[in-house]
């Protein structure tokens, strides 16, 4: 039988379980906490009884003071260590939680990733994580005072006078049926899946428009006309309104019968006081401690919508973590032979629109094979479809006649070098750039350089090989980007290369250093080139001719020049740009 999926606040407890003995130190050092801090109540109770019955001189009246004193600085201290202990908590499980998500990511097929927003899943690894450290820092401290302190003070109170202990229960009985009334509806919860929602189509719309603003200047366009930025920020805003509207009165009334906690406290007992049924000591305790179980509470209060709404952030998170599928890995491993094949394959990144078509050709080891052909023709595509980014969806890759789904995901990238048309740098050492997490000495990282053509320019860095890439207006151009991620590929040393329009965005100068770099770069590697300057692709052992996903044509250069229509018809176009001149 499948175990039911957690949800909620018992999701929000299997999560702080992690670290459950912490979070029982926490609790321990809260729950002396409270108690200390019923003390001084109790004291004072105690010398207004001693200064009522004129015993002012009394050493018991100096001696409760002195104790309520060390009972105040222990409490201190007890809540500092629950406060320590939940925090160090918290920050261990998040931390583990964000590395659990992050490696999840990185198994996951890219289809998963290209249709979610950046902005989206930014939210759910640092967002809606970040609320789940609210939760266990102080949600748990809180509500075990909160339960705790208002029990043991209603329980003391009841010893002294049940009657007026049966008022006092009274604002926190109202208090448990309004807090359910607000948020055990299915419209709270629905409520919190549109702020979800809401909040996601936001953080899109915001790293969209950031990474739009360049354009978005150039034709001096401001952050209104950008619709997705503007519609997602304007429908956030509403939904708040809303949202805001619907639960005021409820939040109001609640906080009312909070604050107001003291009015039935007071009228009873002045009533019974000038009865003669109660003493002017007992009614001073209640009108103290009476209400001292509102400040907890109160907190509690403000706490109970927060968990809806972290828990609708861990259902987010679960999602990831636990009901998306992580791509199929198999087991084998690589041999000697890195022969590739495309056997009748079909794929469609949406269903109903093919991308490829029956797409069969082969890369024999240690070849070069260019793919060619327009925009939209499948290229690229062909290119993800190797290292698996995506599985096909019908029809088989292989390498030395084993399907590529039965080697280990791992060993498959360990073998394929990629060079993609974007040169994604991080913000860290042009060093670190290069070597990326690669068990690779100083030596081979500047080895690798060189061979990419990089090491020149980075000498010339303020830093060398030290600077920070982003820092201090440390800038690359596209050209030394490219060649930066060329050295990776290097450094690398896989046997399988593919090089995606890899000198697209480079000035004459990078590319004949970048031309250059590929000569010693594929000696002895089973190469695929995706190009449109079909100059750089003359000398490849075959080339690849593809349209509208189909493979049009396929042979060396010459034989399509004599025997392509379409190639022929690119090769005199790329002739012809090459002549053309401003005049």
């Amino acid at each position: 039988m499948k175990k039911k999926k957690k949800t909620g606040i018992s999701r929000l407890l299997e999560i702080s379980g992690a670290k459950k003995y912490l979070l029982l130190g926490s609790a321990i050092s809260v729950i002396i906490h409270a108690i200390l801090t019923m003390i001084p109540y109790v004291l004072i109770f105690y010398i207004l009884i001693e200064l009522l019955s004129g015993q002012v001189n009394n050493p018991d009246v100096y001696l409760y003071l002195k104790w309520s004193a060390i009972a105040v600085a222990i409490s201190f201290v007890m809540f500092f260590i629950s406060g320590a202990l939940s925090h160090l908590a918290a920050f261990n499980i998040l931390y583990k939680l964000r590395v659990q998500i992050a490696s999840k990511l990185g198994k996951l097929p890219m289809g998963y990733l290209s249709n979610r927003s950046s902005g989206s899943l930014k939210k759910i690894l640092v967002d809606d994580v970040e609320r789940i450290e609210s939760f266990i820092a102080h949600g748990i401290p809180d509500t075990v005072k909160a339960v705790v302190l208002p029990l043991l003070i209603l329980i003391y109170l009841f010893t002294v006078d049940w009657r007026l202990a049966l008022v006092s229960f009274i604002p926190l009985l109202l208090l448990l049926v309004i807090a359910s009334m607000m948020m055990g509806t299915k419209k709270a919860k629905k409520g919190m899946e549109q702020y979800h929602q809401s909040l996601e189509d936001m953080n899109a719309g915001i790293v969209e428009y950031v990474r739009a603003m360049p354009v978005m200047k150039i034709f001096g366009q401001t952050a209104s006309a950008f619709k997705k930025y503007n519609n997602t920020v304007n429908e956030y805003q509403l939904f708040i309104t809303n949202w805001t509207k619907i639960s005021a009165p409820m939040w109001g009334m609640m906080m009312s019968f909070l604050v107001n906690a003291l009015i039935p406290i007071l009228a009873f007992g002045l009533y019974f006081y000038f009865k003669g049924s109660l003493e002017l000591s007992v009614f001073f305790l209640f009108v103290l401690l009476g209400v001292g179980y509102v400040k907890p509470v109160f907190a509690l209060a403000s706490l109970s919508p927060q968990i809806v709404m972290i828990s609708k952030g861990v259902d987010r998170i679960d999602e990831i973590l636990f009901d998306i599928k992580e791509q199929y890995s198999g087991e084998k491993v690589f041999t000697d032979n890195f022969n590739l094949e495309f056997r009748n394959v079909n794929f469609s990144y949406k269903e109903g629109i093919e991308v490829l078509k029956d797409v069969s050709f082969t890369v024999p080891q240690n070849s070069i094979t260019a793919l060619v052909g327009p925009s939209g023709s499948g290229k690229s595509t062909i290119a993800q479809l190797i290292p698996r980014f995506y599985d096909v969806n019908s029809g088989s890759i292989t390498i030395n006649n084993i399907d590529i789904k039965e080697y280990n995901n791992g060993e498959l990238m360990q073998n394929i070098g990629f060079v993609f048309q974007d040169n994604m740098m991080f913000y860290q050492t042009i060093y670190e750039n290069i070597q990326m997490g690669m068990n690779k000495t100083k030596a081979e990282v500047i080895k690798a350089a060189k061979i990419a053509r990089c090491h020149d320019f980075i000498e010339n860095l303020p830093n060398g090989y030290n600077t920070h890439f982003g820092d201090k207006g440390v800038h690359l151009s596209g050209g030394e980007k490219q060649r930066i991620q060329l050295a990776r590929v290097v450094l690398k040393d896989a046997s399988i290369l593919i090089l995606d329009e890899a000198t697209a965005f480079s000035d004459p100068e990078n590319e004949q250093l970048i031309m250059e770099a590929f000569s010693d770069i594929i000696q002895d590697k089973t190469v695929i080139i995706i190009a449109h300057r079909l100059s750089t692709i003359t000398e490849a052992n075959q080339i690849i001719v593809l349209d509208k996903g189909e493979v049009e044509a396929k042979g060396t250069h010459n034989e399509l020049v004599a025997n392509s229509k379409l190639y022929s018809k690119m090769w005199n176009a790329h002739n012809r740009v090459k002549e053309f001149e401003i005049k």
